[in-house]
Parts: C-alpha cells; structure tokens; sequence
C-alpha cells in the first residue's frame, strides 16, 4: 500500500514538473534597459506593449532625467508577458530589475524645450510615488508623483510639474522637509475657490490636493530612506527613518484632518502680540491656545510660596502633575468672567505646534545641560505662531491611552530629537506626579455667555 501512495506521489510530481516546464505559446518578454537617450529608447519588446513616462519641459538646458520609485518597485529590467483566462495580457516573472532609471539628452545643450519625450519602463503602479529628478546647469531639482499608474502600452506624465516650483540644488545635497512649506499653484487656486463659494464639492475638491499634497512629502521621505538604505553606515539611522514613513503611512487620514481643519480656519489673530494664539482647525472655534508654556513667575502668582532657582523667572515650570495643572487653570478662569483656561487635548496640542521641521532650533538631545528660558528659541515658531512646542520640556495634555496614562507632547531637553515630533504619541506619565521634565500649556475659550 506504502509502495502505492510513494508512486503516486512520484507520478504527480513528474507531471507538475512537465507542466510547470512547458511554455505558453503566447508568453513574450519585454526588456528595459537602466540607461537611456533621446535616441535609444532603452526598450526591447512588442511596440504595442511598451510604456514609461512621457515629459515635455518648457525648460532649457535639461540635459539629464532620473526616476525612481520611492516603494522599491522595479522600472526597469526584463519581463514576462502573458495572457490570463480572460485574454488579458498581464506581467509575470521579472529578472535583472532596477527601480532607477537615467535618460540623458544626447545633445549638449539639452533636451527640446516643448518637446515630448518618452522614458521606458516596466508597468508599475506608482501610486504611492515616484522621484523625477531634473538636471540642468549642475544642479538638480526633484518632482515627486503619486497616484498613477503605467500600464502596458501607456505612458503618463507628471500631472501637475510646474517649472517656477521647482527648486534647484546642487546634486547630493540633503533632501530638507520644511516646517510649512509654500502652498503651490493648484492647491491655492482650489483654496481661494472655496473660500468665495464653500460648497460641499469645492470643499472635497481642496480636501483631496491636500491629500495629494501629503503624499508627495511621504514620497519624499520614502525616497530619502531609500537613499539612506543604499548609503547609510549604520542601521540606527535607517531604522529612524523607517519609523517616520510608517507613522506618516499610519496615521495618514487623522494628519490630513488636521491640516485641512487649520487650513480652512478662517480666523485671524486680532493681537498677535498677546500671550494667546488663535488655534485654528480646534472644534471650538472660540479656542485660542499659549503662546508659551506656563513659566515660573506665572505658576507662583497662583501658588504663594512656591520657589525656584533665582534667574528662573521666564523657565517653564516643571514637577507640577496633571492636576495641579489644572488647579492653576481653574484659578484663571475664576478671575475671568469671560474665559475658561484648561490643558489642551493632544489633537489641539498638535493643531497649535503643526508639524515639527526637520532642521528646527530647540532644546533638546543635551544641546543644553537643562532647562532654559520658554524664548531661549523663540526663532522655531509652530503652526499658531507660538513658541517653545519642541524641546525643553515636555506638555500634559488631556488625553489617555489605554491605562489611563496622560500623554505628553513636545519631548524635552534630555529626549532624543525623534521624541519631540508632533506626531509622536506614546510618552505618557501618571497624572498624579509630577515630573522634572514636564510642564504645560493653557487653552482659552470664551464661556457659554461671551460666545
């Protein structure tokens, strides 16, 4: 019986074998080479299948194109095509890829300005980005795509490439994230439309670029992790960025609220040079928020006898829990008929501090040996215009995780630069200590009365 089961084993592996080894009639292959010009197309294959990139630059003196897919998706390489049950030809193995490709002008002056021209590649779907590096007179400006897809036989463009946007550097210099860059051409454009005409389709229109907008900076993130992948020496640095892209992946939808809330606010600070903020995007829209972390002067007009360093009237005040924080809130409201003071919230905390720049000055990773004044930093502003957000000390905020812990926002001056992102949320503490690095910050709206 053993004998029997052994041979028909042996039998159905020969003929999968025998099957697997034979060859569809109607498989083809499809090459793409890594270099191309203006002259070579860098593609072997069936006409009707062959697909890439198509650009057309109004520029002169573009001698050069690079493109690269920021999710490792190969561009270039040699494939099998084939047709499924449905008569669909579709892609099979791949060998020998790459996920960059150069096409250089075969002129010295550079490609045609108004003219198109067209970068093969494999089919691939781009949608979560793709680099397209521009070389002109020694220095280089960088596109990012998203949310397309080549097919066989097609060819897309960059949709919304526009030449006075590009910023040119010099080749293999940092790709630097700014803290709020400028708003482009079609995203103001959608911006002023629905401003004049709010309606629910000018409003999903603005919200859907900002989306778009968004996902260019995770392609550029992706793509400089890529960089660091192939270049960094020690694995720390990469495992970093790694923990950027998949939080910005992660929390991509609750990101996009909230830049869209504080995007679409339409209020104005009628005194900016106040100790409040306007904190816009907040569901109250009475909400205004610290221009900086309560300081030692300003908790010891609350409590008499409290004491700290002489010199240290302008620090934020430190060892004070969740609750004596709140206590001082509740001592300004009862001196306000028309405000009420309380913690922030970690979504208002973040609508306040906005995205946290890369290359932001701030008071942490032992830059200092401790505390210093709330303004010693006064140049890094957050998205209200108020200041000391990261670094320092961290901030109680009213929101818990799942054990009731408060989570606190900002980092502090002994926290690692990674641990002061706005968007960082699992450094909690017990609401009942407090905690020589943590301090806080006050909201304001008006009462129930005054609104």
């Amino acid at each position: 019986m053993m004998k029997k089961i052994f041979l028909a084993m042996a039998v159905a592996i020969v003929t999968v074998t025998a099957v697997s080894a034979q060859k569809d009639d109607s498989d083809s292959k499809i090459t793409v080479s890594i270099h191309q010009t203006d002259q070579e197309d860098g593609y072997e294959g069936s006409a009707e299948q062959r697909c890439g990139i198509r650009f057309n630059l109004p520029m002169a003196g573009v001698v050069k194109i690079e493109v690269e897919s920021v999710d490792c998706l190969p561009l270039a390489g040699t494939a099998i095509t084939r047709q499924d049950a449905f008569g669909k030809t579709v892609v099979g193995d791949m060998a020998h890829t790459s996920t960059i490709i150069t096409y250089i002008s075969s002129e010295k002056s550079g490609f045609t300005p108004g003219k198109d021209y067209y970068i093969s590649t494999l089919p691939c779907n781009l949608y979560g980005g793709y680099r397209f590096s521009i070389y002109k007179d020694g220095l280089v400006a960088h596109y990012f795509g998203v949310h397309q897809k080549v097919e066989l036989g097609e060819f897309i463009s960059p949709d919304d490439l526009v030449e006075s946007e590009l910023e040119f550097d010099k080749p293999g210099a940092p790709l630097v994230e700014k803290g709020r860059p400028k708003m482009d051409s079609k995203t103001h454009k959608l911006f002023v439309l629905y401003r004049k005409n709010p309606t629910e389709a000018n409003r999903q229109a603005l919200l859907d670029q900002m989306g778009v907008r968004y996902d260019k900076v995770v392609a550029r993130k992706k793509n400089k992790l890529r960089e660091l992948e192939r270049e960094a020496r020690t694995y720390s640095i990469v495992e970093h960025m790694q923990g950027i892209v998949d939080e910005m992946v992660e929390n991509r939808e609750t990101r996009i609220r909230q830049q869209f809330l504080r995007f679409i606010d339409p209020r104005r600070d009628d005194n900016p040079k106040d100790a409040w903020m306007v904190l816009r995007g907040a569901s109250d829209a009475t909400a205004y928020i610290g221009y900086a972390p309560v300081t030692n002067a300003e908790y010891a007009a609350f409590k008499p006898g409290f004491t700290y360093k002489s010199g240290q009237d302008n620090y934020p005040v430190v060892n004070i829990s969740l609750q004596d924080a709140q206590a001082y809130c509740q001592w300004l409201t009862a001196q306000d008929s028309k405000h009420i003071y309380r913690l922030p919230s970690e979504e208002e905390w973040i609508l306040g501090a906005g995205h946290m720049p890369k290359d932001v000055a701030m008071n942490a990773n032992h830059v200092e040996s401790g505390l210093t004044a709330v303004d010693a930093y006064k140049q890094s502003t957050g998205a209200c215009g108020g200041i000391d957000f990261w670094g320092n000390c961290w901030e109680w905020t009213t929101t818990t995780d799942a054990d009731g812990q408060y989570l606190v926002k900002g980092g502090s001056w002994d926290a690692k630069r990674d641990d002061c992102r706005s968007e960082k949320s699992d450094d909690v503490r017990s609401g009942d200590k407090g905690y020589a690095n943590v301090g806080f910050r006050v909201v304001r709206t008006d009462t129930p009365q005054s609104k």
